[in-house]
């Protein structure tokens, strides 16, 4: 390895990758790149304008009850009918343009990569990690490419979501008075420095325990990876080298086993505190704005709608943990058609068993 590939190595491995499959975005395909973009920014745009709509709906509905408004019902129940109208139309066109996008891109990147394969076959002919490119040129970049899409893309949605539903939460907290240490103290914006150490305190224990779902990650599919070669090897061999297959297949799919084991208790774990974090987050915010409430800072109507924005807010804080097993997975991926295509580049083969990616461990929330 030259010192300008051992250079390239200590990059970021999301920078590495938009060296390689940021070419979409430039030459002839760049408009189309662009546009089908630029309508995702704008369709999640579209999606947060509806929840902060809805958020509003929200605060409205529970001032009617309050005030035993019966008459406003029918209008509000419109109102209801036409967000959930507008929930659907965004959805599906959401839904169309992501696919459109994913697909094309991991089209722009397969030709790519399969072009470097093409013409460097007869160099690679032969060499054991050879058996192997086609099916990882068919699965890693769907995998890399897609991946890509849905952690960009959640991003930039939580993005809108922290900006957005930080500044209605200020607004909707009001300033409450707390008796502490004898003394009446107002914090302004209470519910927003209560989302802060919600998510600080969730974030962190979450990504505690979902730590080891990285490695594990990564060990599956080398293991798979191994798999599938033995399986090509055992194709192409003549009938009479087949006997025993079974007995060489065997050891290799109980080291899936044995990663799937691994990778499983750490989803287990993850996938338990979520499921307990997902109920409390319904709740906590409720009881976190009644002071507002019993002071009278806030009616009912202000009170339900704060624990909206609340959750929305919490959710947009403890986006690195809760896309952690994607990044994973979008890590390995990446990793294997980044060595795949420095391999083809360099006219050599691949591994027969493609290494582990580094770990790619999002930061904890701030």
């Amino acid at each position: 390895m030259t010192e300008t590939e051992d250079l390239a190595r200590l990059r970021p491995l999301p920078l590495r990758f938009a060296r390689l499959a940021g070419g979409f975005w430039q030459g002839p395909t760049r408009w189309q790149a662009l546009a089908l973009t630029g309508i995702l920014f704008s369709l999640t745009g579209a999606e947060i304008a509806l929840s902060v709509r809805f958020n509003t709906w929200l605060g409205d509905l529970f001032s009617l009850l309050e005030r035993r408004a019966a008459g406003e019902l029918a209008a509000q129940c419109l109102v209801f009918a036409a967000l959930i109208l507008g929930f659907a139309l965004q959805a599906g066109l959401h839904l169309t343009c992501r696919r459109a996008l994913q697909l094309r891109w991991r089209g722009w990147l397969t030709e790519r990569v399969a072009g470097a394969w093409l013409h460097r076959a007869e160099a690679v002919e032969g060499h054991a990690g050879a058996a192997n490119i086609d099916g990882r040129i068919a699965e890693d970049i769907r995998i890399a490419t897609e991946e890509a899409v849905e952690l960009c893309g959640s991003l930039w949605q939580a993005t809108l979501l922290l900006i957005v539903f930080g500044g209605l939460l200020w607004e909707i907290s009001g300033s409450p008075s707390f008796h502490i240490l004898g003394q009446d103290v107002r914090i302004a914006g209470y519910m927003v420095w209560l989302a802060l150490l919600y998510a600080l305190v969730s974030g962190v224990a979450a990504f505690v325990l979902g730590r080891p779902l990285v490695p594990a990650t990564d060990r599956r599919q080398a293991a798979e990876a191994e798999f599938r070669v033995a399986l090509v090897h055992l194709r192409d061999s003549r009938p009479a080298e087949r006997h025993g297959g079974l007995a060489r297949l065997r050891p290799l799919f109980a080291g899936i086993a044995r990663t799937w084991d691994g990778q499983t208790r750490s989803m287990g774990r993850l996938s338990g505190y979520n499921a307990g974090h997902g109920r409390l987050t319904t709740t906590f915010p409720i009881l976190a704005g009644l002071p507002g409430y019993f002071q009278g800072v806030v009616s009912l109507g202000g009170l339900m709608q704060g624990a909206q924005a609340f959750q929305q807010l919490a959710a947009a804080l403890t986006w690195p943990v809760t896309s952690m097993e994607r990044v994973a997975t979008w890590g390995a991926s990446a990793e294997r058609v980044l060595a795949l295509h420095a391999a083809l580049a360099a006219g050599e083969a691949p591994a027969a068993t493609p290494a582990p990616a580094p770990a790619v461990l999002p930061v904890p929330v701030a």
